[in-house]
């Protein structure tokens, strides 16, 4: 009988573990490269990602439009007007800023140019103290469908690139950015690092 009840409180010890184990994976997963590069953790969808801004195009502005021969993409930057009017003030990006990035399918136009054709993707970023999210310069990342759902809050893969950049704000847009500020234009740029992940 001890031999039985011993059994079924081992069995039962177990199963708790297995199910705690399991609880943990699913609410709060951790990145491969985070033992390695110190990158950040996974967000699961029920934590705090970046929120998709569904009226964007009519309250952003487009900042840059972003040619990448090599990917065969193009990029569409918005960015909140509010953070906008402040980096006139200021050559620093603010806290609270949020920036949208389309990606497109593309055709060769005029001059070899690159032309969008299909939207493929949204990458939502948000600047914001207390991310906790290391090597991020206090961004963070979520990536949407064009229909607006989530398809991952991972932070790896866009901390891995976007620390290339970490003297502009880790924004590879930033001097457009700056430069939409003074003229009050959309810039024009092609990008300067190959190819992406963000298609």
């Amino acid at each position: 009988m001890k031999l039985t009840t011993w059994i079924s409180g081992l069995l039962l010890f177990v199963v708790s573990i297995g199910v705690a184990i399991a609880f943990s994976h699913f609410t709060t997963s951790y990145s491969p490269l985070a033992a390695d590069g110190g990158y950040s953790r996974t967000l699961s969808a029920a934590a705090a990602a970046v929120k998709f801004p569904s009226n964007y195009r009519q309250q952003f502005v487009h900042y840059a439009t972003v040619d990448c021969p090599n990917s065969g993409v193009v990029r569409q930057m918005y960015i909140d007007r509010p953070s906008l009017e402040r980096l006139k003030a200021s050559e620093a990006v603010s806290n609270g800023a949020v920036i949208v990035m389309e990606t497109y399918s593309v055709r060769r136009g005029d001059g070899n140019r690159l032309v969008p054709t299909q939207l493929n993707n949204l990458f939502v970023r948000e600047k914001r103290q207390g991310w906790n999210i290391s090597n991020s310069g206090g961004w963070q990342s979520t990536w949407y469908s064009p229909s607006g759902s989530l398809v991952s809050d991972s932070q790896s893969s866009c901390i891995g690139c976007h620390i290339q950049v970490r003297d502009r704000d880790y924004l590879f847009t930033l001097p457009a950015l700056q430069m939409a500020v003074r003229t009050g234009q959309t810039q024009y740029q092609q990008t300067e690092f190959g190819t992406s992940v963000c298609r």
